[in-house]
């Protein structure tokens, strides 16, 4: 199971948002992690194990 997570700035600090919905596959996850990256957001790929992978280098301006 993979997740998109969304990295957002927010003042001085930057804020991860977990909340996304758990999909099935690691392809699907890409598909919709490069749709919202065209789309200009920081995004991320997070496995049920926690583990993070990014997608786009570079913090959120």
């Amino acid at each position: 199971m993979w997740r998109v997570i969304f990295y957002e700035r927010r003042g001085g600090r930057v804020h991860v948002d977990r909340t996304g919905p758990w999909l099935p596959t690691k392809q699907l996850a890409q598909q919709w992690a490069n749709w919202f990256g065209a789309l200009g957001y920081h995004v991320a790929l997070q496995d049920q194990g926690s583990e993070m992978e990014r997608r786009k280098l570079g913090s959120p301006g």
